[in-house]
């Protein structure tokens, strides 16, 4: 075998090592559905970081730019990136996604991870909510002490919590996409 085709050898196994997620951003404000079996999924991603001991987070965690949801579509062992519309404390998602149960693994935001569990599901050419995820930073004095809000790793010490907040998502969406008139399915995140 040739020093080429060794190298070659390399490059393709080192590829096939590494596992790439499709990443879904926010859909147009054109899109329509139906011209693929897909769903608009729509959600929301708050933090909320609090005040400890009279303290308020540092600044930093603002600009570390936009939190991203990794699933799975357990249907087709695909990994999917959701990518939530702007940076903040809180952002919205409305992604197109084939139909499958999707199983949650974690939330990303810059160098910050944190696991995220819960499942649901996509069924075709709907719009669903799916809910609000909030994560809340643990307010007790271990957690304080522990860091504050960072953990060894870049991970976060706090809780994540689904909440219903279906007519302001329904409101917001349909501000931004008044041409989709499918009617918004509730179906929360199961735990």
């Amino acid at each position: 075998m040739g020093r080429l085709s060794r190298v070659v050898c390399v490059v393709i196994f080192a590829l096939g090592l590494t596992a790439c997620a499709t990443k879904f951003n926010t859909i147009p404000t054109d899109f329509a559905l139906g011209a693929k079996e897909e769903s608009v999924v729509i959600g929301r991603v708050t933090i909320v970081m609090g005040t400890l001991m009279g303290l308020k987070p540092i600044g930093f965690f603002e600009r570390l730019g936009t939190s991203q949801l990794t699933v799975e579509n357990e249907t087709t062992g695909e990994d999917y990136v959701i990518v939530c519309d702007k940076s903040g404390p809180d952002s919205n998602f409305y992604v197109a996604l084939p139909p499958g149960q999707y199983r949650f693994s974690k939330w990303e935001r810059g160098n910050l991870t944190g696991p995220l569990a819960g499942r649901f599901g996509v069924g075709k050419n709907q719009v669903i909510y799916i809910g609000t995820l909030k994560w809340g930073r643990r307010q007790d004095a271990g957690s304080f002490l522990a860091g504050a809000f960072m953990v060894p790793g870049g991970g976060l010490i706090g809780d994540w919590q689904v909440e219903d907040e279906y007519e302001d998502a329904v409101k917001s969406f349909r501000g931004q996409y008044p041409q989709i008139s499918q009617e918004v399915l509730r179906s929360l995140i199961a735990q």
